[in-house]
């Protein structure tokens, strides 16, 4: 009789986390050699719900699924206790949260002496309870490992980018000109998306108004698309009236599917920070043809001191490498919004997609991870 097959255990509480885990949860079956168990709470839960992938939920009594930033968290670790008690892995792999802490911080500080992963989503991130972050996180890029060394006492491992992997089998002109037509966009009218972060973010909301400003002498050409946070459902309404209010023509996108068909009808990508703009230039970078831009609202001084403190970042992801371009203040939007829609910035955003989607075709990122569990297995007595 075989012996049991080692067990892994996912986590992911935010929808850049599911976005990681899907693919792997799926490679880990596929190579065989562990049983792969998944938790999530919401808004990943639903993601991973909605891609057909069995998931276990997890919540505290009540409902709560995460700990604002400065709250005890003490609750939430002995949940996680119990959820490993229960699923005995011997290894976890986890999402990284935001805004406070949730499954994926409770299960590393309860994670005892278990090998742990952490799956990065934005460079230079981790997130601990009590400073008990994952003994190796899995992350994009060579100069992703480099910061994230050396902010944290953890170890880092480039993979490539797992949530873009699959872009390669997308028909990204097909899927711009069908989300284009749905939303109703006329040739001769540009396409500029918000995409829309937590409003505790520091800056953020001053930054959409700085938008809809430089927005509004484009109220005959232009078309917003918005697309808010799963965790900012309460500015929606705001916003579009701040959009309606300054005559512009908008679609609201926000909760509806996945956010790639969406990027891939804008001409223009618009946030302070987010990973969506990665997944904007993996998408152009398997377009045939020039999608757009991006530019970054970090337009106030608290919004810039918030992605140092975050990331350990001077400027957003992307900017150092060609991948959009950051106005800084109020007055700098209006005529960046108008360098960016114009045909030499988006061609120049093409060249820098394109070595990107070239360089950065994912690495095994299984290995590691089947390695650990089957080395636990070993040691046991």
């Amino acid at each position: 009789m075989s012996a049991p097959r080692p067990r892994v255990l996912l986590s992911a509480r935010d929808p850049g986390a599911a976005a990681h885990v899907a693919p792997l949860a799926r490679a880990l079956t596929a190579d065989g050699r562990v049983e792969v168990r998944l938790v999530a709470s919401d808004p990943a839960l639903a993601a991973l719900t909605a891609e057909a992938i069995a998931v276990e939920p997890f919540a505290l009594p009540g409902g709560r699924a995460h700990v604002e930033p400065g709250g005890d968290p003490a609750e939430l670790v002995r949940a996680a206790a119990a959820l490993l008690a229960r699923h005995r892995p011997d290894a976890v792999v986890t999402g990284i949260s935001s805004l406070g802490v949730g499954v994926d911080e409770a299960l590393l500080a309860a994670a005892g002496d278990r090998p742990t992963f952490a799956l990065q989503d934005y460079p230079g991130d981790a997130n601990a309870i009590g400073g008990a972050y994952a003994r190796c996180y899995l992350v994009r890029d060579e100069p992703a490992a480099r910061l994230t060394e050396s902010r944290f006492p953890v170890r880092a491992l480039a993979i490539g980018s797992l949530r873009h992997a699959a872009y390669a089998a997308l028909d990204v002109a097909a899927l711009r000109a069908d989300t284009r037509r749905r939303i109703g966009a006329h040739p001769d009218r540009t396409v500029v998306g918000f995409f829309g972060q937590p409003p505790e973010i520091p800056g953020h909301e001053a930054a959409f108004g700085h938008l809809v400003a430089a927005l509004r002498p484009r109220a005959a050409t232009a078309q917003v698309l918005l697309r808010e946070h799963p965790k900012a459902g309460e500015r929606r309404a705001a916003h579009l009236a701040a959009l309606a209010g300054a005559g512009l023509a908008v679609h609201d996108a926000s909760g509806d599917g996945p956010v790639e068909p969406w990027l891939a009808a804008c001409d223009l990508v618009t946030t302070c920070y987010s990973h969506c703009t990665m997944d904007y230039a993996f998408l152009d970078g398997r377009s045939p043809e020039p999608l757009g831009s991006v530019l970054f609202l970090m337009t106030t001084p608290e919004a810039r001191a918030y992605l140092l403190d975050y990331g350990g970042l001077e400027a957003p992801d992307g900017v150092a490498q060609g991948l959009g371009r950051m106005a800084t203040a109020p007055a700098a939007v209006e005529a960046l919004v108008a360098e960016l829609l114009a045909e030499p910035a988006r061609r120049a955003f093409h060249a820098a997609s394109a070595r990107l989607a070239a360089e950065h075709a994912p690495r095994a990122a299984v290995e590691p991870i089947v390695e650990a569990a089957l080395g636990r297995v070993r040691a046991a007595p």
